[in-house]
């Protein structure tokens, strides 16, 4: 089945983005959607935005950047929205064609009905650019500097993961961590079983191993309103967490580690190949740090998942 490219445009001012409502007589009518429309041939997805853009809200956008592409099949038809965002424009935009559009602030999207097809995007714009997995620390005091640290510096994704302490151990770190996460207004997933979510329902999430992917059947309930990711190494496993329902997932490892000497790297090319079949955020993990978040971007993920290359080291 040919795939028709559709190119979608999130404009951005701050904290808002600027939503659309579709129109009566439109597929999916009355539903909210990011303005954006099929890529005609000899077009760019870029200037088929900026033409989109002058035709249905009156602005010129100035600088679009890549955040995500999402794969999406209908009974009758194979799309792939094509997703940019700017920051920049020229004009004040308003309804050209009739329809209803606003500026609408990211934490209040999930109260307007979007496609299903966009839920990707949507995740896309919650989502910082890096999740740093927390690593070794000695005790709870050094734990809990060393992510005051990690939030001081700006990370606001935390996967929080021990190996060493017992599951009562690290249910009684986890909630002060939680708590420290939720004052620096940083979002925190807990590593581990759902009934850990039912012990810290203050979490907003939960990391799946990829042992504990495959083993599933369904999504947890536990996790209904919250985050749910993977950790993926293979085609197979990729395919798994689509079949459960994750909302984004950690694909590794993309270079050498010395954590899994074994594992060979998929390097850039592959990590990129595969994102282009996955409808929900890729986080990159595997030899990464902070200084790969562009590259990771411009291989079609959402960013980096690291642990020792965002984890603070001792002082």
């Amino acid at each position: 089945m040919e795939e028709t490219l559709i190119a979608v445009g999130v404009l951005r001012q701050g904290n808002q983005v600027l939503i659309a409502q579709r129109q009566t007589g439109q597929h999916l009518a009355h539903f909210w959607e990011f303005p954006g429309g099929k890529v005609k041939s000899g077009e760019t997805p870029d200037t088929a935005l900026t033409r989109e853009f002058e035709e249905e809200v009156g602005v010129s956008p100035l600088d679009w950047q890549p955040l995500i592409e999402i794969p999406w099949q209908y009974e009758r038809r194979r799309l792939r929205l094509i997703v940019r965002m700017s920051e920049r424009f020229d004009g004040t935009p308003f309804g050209r064609e009739g329809q209803a559009i606003k500026w609408c602030a990211l934490d209040e999207l999930m109260h307007y009905e979007f496609p299903a097809a966009n839920q990707g995007v949507l995740n896309a714009l919650a989502l910082p650019d890096q999740m740093m997995i927390t690593g070794a620390f000695e005790d709870r005091e050094d734990g809990l500097t060393r992510l005051a640290a990690a939030l001081e510096d700006g990370i606001r994704l935390v996967q929080l993961r021990s190996k060493k302490l017992d599951e009562a151990g690290f249910l009684a770190w986890a909630r002060e961590a939680l708590a420290l996460c939720h004052e620096y207004e940083a979002q925190a997933v807990l590593n581990g079983p759902a009934g850990w979510l039912r012990a810290l329902p203050e979490a907003d999430g939960l990391q799946l191993s990829s042992h504990a992917l495959m083993s599933l059947v369904q999504r947890p309930a536990e996790t209904q309103g919250k985050w749910l990711g993977a950790s993926v190494h293979s085609q197979a496993e990729l395919a798994k967490a689509m079949e459960v329902g994750v909302d984004y997932v950690l694909l590794s490892p993309v270079k050498p580690t010395a954590s899994h000497p074994d594992m060979s790297p998929l390097g850039w090319e592959t990590f990129a190949e595969w994102v282009r079949d996955c409808p929900v955020p890729v986080f990159a993990l595997g030899g990464v740090g902070a200084n790969d978040v562009e590259k990771a971007k411009e291989h079609g993920g959402q960013g980096i998942a690291a642990i020792s290359g965002l984890w603070p080291q001792p002082m």
